[in-house]
């Protein structure tokens, strides 16, 4: 027998765990978009995005 839980009202999630979960998917989203858009740019043959990240390691 399952019992209800306080913090879950109406059969959906706290306010705060909603909020992360779609900060979380959007995050993982837009990376997951960038990591396409820099495949697609190698295969066209252009790799200046690949300096992008040493830049942020000060190379």
């Amino acid at each position: 027998m399952a019992s209800d839980s306080g913090t879950w009202t109406a059969n959906q999630p706290p306010a705060q765990f909603e909020k992360l979960w779609r900060g979380l998917a959007l995050v993982g989203a837009l990376h997951l978009a960038g990591m396409l858009v820099n495949i697609v740019f190698q295969m066209m043959g252009y790799h200046f995005l690949d300096r992008i990240p040493a830049m942020f390691l000060g190379l």
